[in-house]
């Protein structure tokens, strides 16, 4: 789970908050009813929630039952989310272990969390590989690589300092794949900055788009199948 996904949300202090959660599964456990919970991780931005039953608690350590594609998401992410309606917050866990052949899953490190995904309007894709992209603005133009995509804007990191401040109107092209046909659209879409965060050789910058018809219908075919492909390579991973 990147950060971004989430935002912590303490209560306590984070050492009793992790051992006030594993006592509530302790609980749950014993008193033998309920105990479905269901994960939640991200792949390359594709949400991946499947239903897990809680089977021990040993120590500091959650034991589950889970499915397999969750367990390929679970040890690729290192972290997951967790939704039981004992708890009145969504909780994060660090990953111990995932074992995809048998289905189970330790989790340990607990916490309470805010998913902030969940607030999105939209699905925003990883684009893997990113794709090239142009920032235009005050008549100069500075290159960048598009990270990942959704109906309503991109992220972008620029090849060099981008000098774009939080509510720029800019010019954003965008050499977007069609993964059907192996071709290429070049997109021009108006877009505004809503987020500027200044590294050393670049800036990664978040844009929302203005999209007309045919750009919006190129942004939801390839968000379709990215989408199709990203669930493909689970179940690949998965056995």
């Amino acid at each position: 789970m990147e950060p971004n996904f989430y935002r912590p949300t303490v209560q306590n202090s984070l050492e009793h908050d992790s051992a006030e959660i594993l006592s509530g599964f302790r609980d749950i456990i014993k008193s033998g009813a309920g105990t479905r919970v269901k994960l939640l991780n991200y792949y390359k931005g594709l949400p991946i929630s499947y239903p897990a039953t809680l089977v021990e608690v040993s120590g500091q350590i959650l034991e589950l039952d889970v499915h397999p594609q969750q367990a390929v998401a679970l040890g690729l992410s290192g972290r997951t989310c967790i939704k039981c309606g004992t708890f009145s917050h969504t909780l994060l866990a660090d990953v111990k272990d995932a074992d995809v052949r048998r289905m189970m899953a330790s989790l340990h490190n607990f916490s309470y969390v805010d998913l902030m995904a969940e607030q999105r309007a939209s699905l925003r894709l990883e684009l893997d590989p990113p794709c090239e992209a142009e920032i235009t603005v005050a008549g100069r133009t500075v290159a960048a690589q598009a990270l990942d995509v959704s109906l309503g804007g991109f992220s972008a990191l620029s090849a060099q300092p981008s000098q774009l401040v939080k509510g720029d109107e800019v010019l954003l092209k965008v050499l977007m794949p069609n993964l059907l046909h192996n071709t290429v659209s070049r997109l021009e879409l108006p877009a505004t900055v809503v987020d500027v965060a200044c590294g050393d050789g670049g800036d990664l910058c978040r844009f929302s788009i203005s999209s007309d018809a045919q750009a919006e219908g190129v942004l939801s075919r390839f968000i379709f199948q990215r989408q199709v492909d990203l669930i493909r390579e689970l179940k690949e991973m998965s056995g």
